[in-house]
């Protein structure tokens, strides 16, 4: 949200051009990590852009879009705090938002540390602004965010978990919307649009 409570982001102006070029008004469901998928399976949603990481698990149950950005999954920590890899989480507090592919892969990577789990990227932030949390997993693009908004806390990237490519997810055999979709991001990979706007969060 920005100042004016309007909903806002790289997600948020993409779905407002996707919304544009097919001629139809947008209409924003908030979803969290966990249930971003569950949404789109029942309705709740015709289309998910919601920084939804293309991944084999995921392409079991939704379709995808041909990539339109890049994301990383990354940990994060103030810069007194020295982790170098996952053997440094042995034995601390790692946070991350429930049900997200950050969340899995802090789980499956960090073994010896303890997962603390947050509803959404919200109550995460929250947690970690206010002295609850100090190391968490998640996107490089929220890291930039709390960075922004906390210049304080000292937060910084202490390493990369793994790249993803970002997709646009829609249900599974909905092939005339995944052509369609497909076509619409080339186009605007091709124009600079999806550069643009996630330059423009994300730097």
């Amino acid at each position: 949200m920005d100042s004016s409570m309007k909903a806002t982001g790289s997600d948020v102006e993409t779905a407002r051009l996707l919304a544009k070029d097919l001629g139809l008004e947008l209409e924003i469901v908030q979803t969290t990590g966990a249930n971003r998928i569950p949404f789109l399976q029942t309705g709740k949603a015709d289309v998910v852009i919601s920084s939804l990481s293309v991944t084999p698990e995921s392409e079991k149950v939704i379709d995808f879009s041909v990539p339109y950005a890049q994301i990383q999954a990354v940990i994060a920590a103030p810069k007194s705090v020295v982790v170098k890899g996952f053997a440094d989480l042995a034995g601390k507090r790692v946070a991350t938002a429930r049900g997200t592919t950050n969340d899995r892969l802090a789980t499956e990577g960090a073994t010896g540390a303890k997962i603390v789990r947050f509803d959404d990227d919200a109550t995460l932030v929250t947690a970690i602004a206010s002295g609850q949390v100090e190391i968490f997993a998640t996107s490089s693009a929220l890291v930039k965010s709390v960075v922004e908004k906390a210049p304080a806390l000292g937060i910084e990237i202490k390493f990369v978990m793994k790249s993803f490519p970002l997709g646009i997810g829609m249900r599974k055999g909905e092939t005339k919307l995944q052509a369609w979709i497909n076509d619409w991001v080339a186009k605007n990979n091709q124009n600079g649009n999806l550069a643009g706007i996630y330059k423009r969060f994300h730097g």
